[in-house]
């Protein structure tokens, strides 16, 4: 996968959540009245919710052990633009486990209120960090990064794994190919 390519990939997959996510926003705005009990917030937003899951497994992983780490070890100061994502990163996950876990609580009117406030907080945050990450992060890395780096970000993007990508840039960077 070329430089085009893995960043047309990110692209792509942060218009595929934004889209996606409107799901949870048309839940979160419909909120539990019609839909009390063990189904809310409903099968669609409940997908989304797992998507969300496999791509904080994947795409947000890469960034956090590829690609973040790579840009500020290219250009140092892109740290202060860079570690507040990740804290939003953090952030998001942590949203995302207590959504997962207030849906998996038992049904009640205080669980559905907190589904549908959690379901907002978290899907704003999930908007504003992908146009910061768009604004930030990719048009810097298709500047700075050298050909071995985008492939390692891409192998890891594409295998969905956590330690895969990592040892042939840290390999790459001993051989003197890499930063």
């Amino acid at each position: 996968m070329g430089k085009a390519d893995v960043f047309e990939r990110m692209r792509a997959d942060h218009q595929y959540v934004l889209r996606e996510i409107l799901i949870l926003d048309q839940a979160a705005r419909r909120g539990p009245a019609r839909e009390a009990g063990p189904e809310w917030p409903g099968e669609p937003a409940l997908r989304v919710l797992d998507m969300l899951a496999k791509q904080f497994e994947t795409h947000m992983a890469a960034e956090d052990e590829i690609l973040f780490p790579t840009l500020i070890e290219a250009l140092p100061q892109t740290r202060l633009s860079i570690e507040p994502l990740l804290a939003d990163h953090a952030a998001l996950r942590d949203m995302l486990q207590a959504l997962q876990r207030l849906i998996d609580a038992p049904p009640g009117e205080a669980r559905d209120e907190q589904i549908g406030v959690q379901l907002r907080d978290f899907v704003d945050l999930l908007r504003i960090h992908i146009r910061k990450e768009e604004l930030i992060v990719i048009s810097v890395a298709e500047r700075v990064l050298r050909p071995n780096e985008v492939e390692a970000f891409a192998a890891r993007m594409a295998s969905g794994r956590p330690d895969q990508g990592r040892a042939s840039n840290d390999s790459a960077r001993r051989k003197g190919e890499g930063l």
